[in-house]
């Protein structure tokens, strides 16, 4: 049969090329139970372990234990490069990605589809229950939130405009059979899928749980938020933001939450055990070595002149040091460690309620409801500002705040690309500024990726098409 086993052998190629690709890859580390023999899915215990083994999935190199935090903002005027560093991701940077060297993300996603299906699959061997209802919709939802994340990075964004609904999607997979074969659907049908599953998780989880390695129902709502916002579904957007239950986090406990100190604000994250994973996820800001912490990427000058002193982002984000060499930079201290430690190894926040305000302060915005814009507007910079006091904004002037503030907000935590991208906005970078902390140095030479570029969606990996013919490539590579 001409597409047999099609589909598996893009998983299986997913994970080779993951593996093997270019070294702009970080090294992919695969745990070992993928495949279960068919006694397993019997008891609580085992959907317990196989949720486990879903969560670890978000710790893949290619995803949240590195580049889906580090690349969207690489991409863009969040970042410069540090000259002294090892100038990995540097084609990622410089936007000369191809098909041959590329970002396959598709590995640890595909990797938590199939995992997830499994749970799926085998869940009526549990009891009728809560308990039953809340492993379903933790798999639902973690695979749908594997595949947002893809298109993302592959697919035209929704919100772009109508036109982005019949450009190409993700392969939707929700069987573990090996003869199953897919071709990449609309972005209106892999957009639908999420919100479905997500939809669907929502009546299924508990309300409220520990925010590490724990999809509850108020994930699931701050996930909406997001999507829904991205498919231009504002008032949706709104509706399940208003649903999240998490406050934003207050202003002096606020440092603590990226030494791992507090969850305050934190929704949803992946627990990293620091004997078995030990993942430094921000390795691009900060590499440790016997002399001192290196840089790769720091924040660009621009961008550092935008956080006030009464910022308390400031403090906690960026700290101005020296390196080895002498060479002093605005260091980027977000993942530099726990309290003491600079080893790069924090839990990984996929969503927090700072997030989900700006959400809908945005979702309001689009609507012209100005003021309860600037209420949800106020909720985030209330908690970070000294002293603040409500500048009181509407119209232009409003959204543009908004903009800035989740640029501030989520910076270096993999927003800023995909931002851009669905305001359908350029990155423009300074041609004279360069990376020390003062604006000297050197300056890039790729200043601008225009708004109509195809570059804004990546190519599908050359050694996935290779196997999987039917996969489309990305116009224009």
């Amino acid at each position: 049969m001409k597409m047999k086993k099609i589909f598996y052998k893009l998983f299986v190629i997913t994970i080779i090329t993951g593996l093997f690709s270019s070294c702009e890859d970080e090294l992919e580390q695969l745990p070992n139970n993928s495949f279960v023999p068919d006694t397993y899915y019997q008891t609580s215990d085992d959907f317990q372990n196989a949720m486990r083994g879903v969560y670890s999935g978000f710790l893949g190199a290619g995803y949240y234990g590195g580049s889906y935090i580090s690349r969207p903002d690489i991409m863009t005027d969040n970042l410069i490069l540090a000259q002294q560093g090892r100038r990995t991701n540097q084609f990622f940077y410089e936007w000369r990605y191809n098909p041959q060297i590329t970002w396959n993300i598709m590995v640890s996603p595909y990797l938590i589809t199939n995992r997830a299906n499994r749970i799926i699959e085998n869940i009526d061997n549990l009891p009728d229950g809560a308990e039953k209802d809340n492993f379903l919709g933790q798999a639902k939802a973690a695979r749908a939130i594997a595949m947002f994340d893809m298109l993302r990075v592959y697919s035209v964004i929704p919100q772009e405009g109508a036109e982005a609904n019949g450009a190409l999607g993700m392969p939707i997979n929700t069987t573990t059979d090996p003869t199953f074969t897919a071709v990449r659907p609309s972005v209106q049908e892999s957009m639908q899928f999420v919100i479905d599953e997500l939809e669907e998780a929502k009546d299924l989880l508990l309300e409220n749980g520990a925010v590490g390695n724990n999809i509850s129902r108020n994930t699931v709502y701050a996930m909406l938020s997001r999507v829904y916002l991205y498919n231009g579904e504002y008032q949706k957007a709104i509706d399940n933001a208003d649903a999240v239950t998490t406050e934003v986090a207050a202003r002096d406990v606020f440092p603590g939450v990226w030494t791992d100190s507090n969850d305050d604000g934190v929704i949803f994250k992946i627990d990293q055990d620091r004997n078995l994973d030990g993942i430094a996820i921000g390795v691009e800001y900060s590499q440790t070595t016997p002399t001192g912490v290196v840089p790769e990427y720091v924040i660009t000058y621009e961008f550092f002149e935008k956080f006030e002193d009464a910022d308390i982002r400031k403090d906690a984000y960026l700290s101005v040091e020296q390196d080895a060499a002498g060479n002093i930079y605005n260091f980027i201290i977000k993942y530099l460690g726990e309290a003491g430690q600079n080893n790069g190894i924090v839990d990984p926040k996929i969503i927090r309620a700072a997030e989900v305000y700006l959400n809908k302060a945005e979702a309001y915005a689009r609507l012209q409801n100005d003021a309860q814009a600037l209420i949800a507007l106020d909720e985030v910079r209330s908690n970070r500002y000294a002293g603040f006091t409500s500048p009181g904004e509407t119209g232009q002037s409003l959204m543009d705040a908004i903009m800035l503030e989740r640029r501030l907000e989520l910076a270096f935590e993999g927003h800023r690309f995909f931002d851009l991208k669905r305001w359908n906005l350029p990155v423009t970078r300074s041609a004279s500024e360069g990376e020390f902390f003062d604006g000297t140095g050197t300056p890039t030479t790729f200043t601008n990726l225009p708004e109509s570029s195809h570059k804004w969606e990546l190519p599908i990996p050359l050694g996935e098409i290779n196997v999987y013919p039917e996969l489309q490539q990305n116009p224009d590579y």
